[in-house]
């Protein structure tokens, strides 16, 4: 068994990690406090014991209402740049040396007196600040989360591209575009206007796709988003044609083994698709999702593909 010393300190790329996924519990308390939050009044230990997901819950919509109070906690310039900050510092102790770090505006803005344009300009400042103190690369991943209404995606995808094309210091690090939540529900048609404007703005696109959902839904989001790569995209094993368009266009799938267990997207670490995908030659990387939701990180993804699907230093 290679040591978690060793894995901890081999640099390491992520790019699947969400920012709001990223809160830690001593701040989400802090900001508790800060804010006059009803959660203010607990402990780190008992928001952990609150918020910290570590056993599988019943679906994936089950854990994603488990981002309800780190919703909540986002509701600030200053909470939302300390949570920036704190993600580039926690990755880079990590060992991670280049982290691409995905947000939704009109998920961290819903049911707020926040605009779009403050949310990015403090993700924006928190990402050049933390980058000034630690010697790691960050490129900023932008969602549409599937779930809110059109006009507020429309409205998020335009000042996300205002701000890639600002002289912001920072706005460079505005690179990708995505879109997540639940597939099956919306028409996908609806978000290729967005895609195609986000294509257009020079942003890559990188789509969640086939994590709890059918090969069919994945057939689609290549067919209409021609995306660069797929976040999760597990149902490609065992769909052929799938499998086959990945290797040919080269996507990459950013892979989540304990996510898509505690989402029950698989039925254990063991029955995990990521080393038959792996081995049949498609493009895959390991990343953590949601690292203080559920109470791992890169290091700890690294050791279960070493512990489960026998990767050792040469494959990472």
């Amino acid at each position: 068994m290679i040591p978690e010393k060793i894995l901890r300190e081999l640099p390491k790329v992520e790019l699947h990690r969400h920012l709001e996924g990223g809160i830690r519990p001593t701040t989400l308390r802090d900001i508790g406090v800060a804010y006059g939050l009803e959660w203010g009044r607990s402990s780190p230990q008992e928001l952990t014991q609150r918020v910290q997901i570590t056993q599988p819950l019943h679906d994936l919509n089950a854990v994603l209402a488990g981002f309800a109070l780190f919703q909540q906690a986002l509701c600030g310039y200053d909470a939302i740049k300390r949570v920036a900050m704190e993600n580039i510092e926690d990755a880079y102790q990590d060992g991670v040396r280049l982290l691409e770090l995905r947000f939704a505006p009109s998920f961290i803005g819903r049911d707020k007196a926040l605009s779009n344009n403050e949310i990015i300009e403090a993700i924006l400042d928190g990402v050049d600040e933390a980058m000034k103190r630690h010697p790691v690369q960050v490129g900023l991943i932008a969602i549409l989360p599937r779930a809110r209404p059109l006009e507020a995606n429309r409205q998020a995808t335009e000042a996300i591209i205002r701000y890639r094309m600002s002289s912001h210091p920072c706005s460079a690090r505005i690179c990708g575009f995505d879109l997540a939540d639940n597939e099956t529900d919306t028409d996908p048609r609806d978000f290729v206007p967005f895609v195609d404007m986000a294509r257009e703005a020079g942003l890559g696109i990188t789509v969640h796709s086939g994590e709890d959902s059918e090969a069919r839904h994945m057939e689609a989001c290549l067919r209409l988003y021609r995306p660069d790569r797929i976040g999760h995209g597990i149902r490609a094993w065992g769909a052929e044609k799938v499998m086959h368009e990945l290797r040919e266009q080269g996507i990459m799938l950013e892979l989540c083994p304990t996510s898509n267990w505690l989402t029950r997207s698989v039925g254990s670490l063991e029955e995990h698709p990521l080393p038959h995908l792996y081995h049949a030659g498609v493009r895959v990387s390991i990343s953590s999702d949601d690292p203080h939701l559920m109470g791992i990180d890169l290091t700890h993804e690294y050791s279960v593909s070493h512990r489960y699907y026998r990767l050792g230093i040469p494959d990472f």
